[in-house]
């Protein structure tokens, strides 16, 4: 039988349970109501009832086995049928021989019993029903719960593969720029070249070994960040410098790893490498209903190159966000006048 089931306590307590109340009934009904002896009545109700709930235990196996495509088929039912039949007709003839046994010198009782054999056999019909149909709700209710565990693993997996696509989607692109940052300074420059080649090193031995669902806290990720920005200076210089203003409180707040670096360098992209002037980077937070709100701000030169909008980063953690929250409103971006400003509300 089905571990999950023979050894499932609640559904033991309530079959003992409902086994005890039929007992019971079945009592009352032979000494009130036919008026047999005590000792009868509670020997026939012990024996009946209780061997026949011990023996449709194993009509779990009929329902359970006892079918072809699905629990409700034709086929299910008339095997289901069958075997209870089959219980029943076992169950007459094993409490008729046992109570013949016990009660041999009682003829009124013997009569009684071969006269009861029809009512008997309903009452067992009746019972079985019951029993078939606990055991059917029991078995569809185990299925739906597997069926929903392997939609939602699936979902998961599905999820998490995407998630995966989305960050691996980043490095490269990341790492493209990177090498010709380098590429160009190992003409002019080897020693930062050198030194840009490091700090890519370790940005690089981080970013790759995150799982795309893992979740940090923001002290941590302003960690990666600053790194980032560091591999950047090496290029940029005095041109390009940066303010966190992240209140203390803030930190311990967790984000999705790697969430903000694609801000940064869309701030580079757009704002350091097109301005004519050393610019600031502005990454700041803000405690809002239910969410913590992190703003990326940069100046940038429209008269310089006309800004085009969003590229692969910012598109890039919009759909890490609608993935891991649900929701396509956790990233803003607008312009005012000739700044840039991007927003992630992360729930909190």
């Amino acid at each position: 039988m089905d571990r999950s089931l023979i050894f499932n306590k609640i559904f033991l307590r309530n079959y003992l349970v409902f086994t005890t109340v039929v007992s019971l009934a079945f009592f009352a009904l032979l000494y009130f109501y036919f008026n047999k002896s005590l000792v009868q009545s509670l020997a026939d109700a012990f024996v009946s009832i209780f061997l026949l709930f011990t023996m449709l235990l194993s009509f779990y196996f009929v329902v359970r086995f006892a079918r072809t495509d699905s629990l409700s088929s034709f086929p299910s039912i008339r095997n289901s049928a069958l075997a209870g039949l089959l219980l029943l007709t076992a169950w007459l003839y094993s409490t008729r021989y046992v109570l013949e046994y016990f009660f041999s010198k009682d003829p009124e009782y013997i009569e009684f019993l071969y006269n009861t054999q029809l009512m008997r056999f309903l009452a067992g019909l009746f019972i079985t029903g019951l029993v078939y149909l606990s055991f059917y709700l029991a078995i569809y209710e185990k299925r739906v719960k597997e069926a929903i565990q392997r939609e939602s693993e699936l979902n998961l997996l599905v999820q998490k593969t995407e998630l995966q696509a989305l960050k691996n989607q980043l490095n490269p692109h990341f790492i493209y720029n990177s090498l010709n940052s380098i590429s160009a300074l190992t003409i002019y420059s080897p020693e930062k070249a050198r030194e840009m080649t490091g700090l890519l090193s370790d940005f690089l031995r981080i970013a790759l070994r995150q799982d795309a669902m893992q979740m940090a806290e923001l002290s941590h990720e302003l960690q990666n960040i600053e790194l980032y920005l560091k591999i950047e200076k090496v290029r940029f210089e005095e041109k390009l410098t940066w303010q966190f203003n992240v209140d203390e409180s803030h930190l311990s707040c967790k984000v999705p790893v790697m969430i903000l670096q694609p801000l940064l360098e869309n701030a580079v992209k757009h704002g350091i490498q097109q301005s004519p002037v050393p610019t600031t980077i502005e990454l700041s937070t803000l405690l809002i209903p239910g969410a913590l709100l992190i703003i990326v701000s940069n100046a940038f030169d429209p008269t310089f190159q006309r800004f085009k909008g969003e590229g692969v980063g910012l598109d890039n953690i919009r759909n890490r966000l609608r993935l891991i929250y649900g929701r396509t409103s956790l990233l803003k971006v607008e312009i005012q006048e000739n700044r840039f400003n991007a927003s992630i509300e992360i729930p909190l």
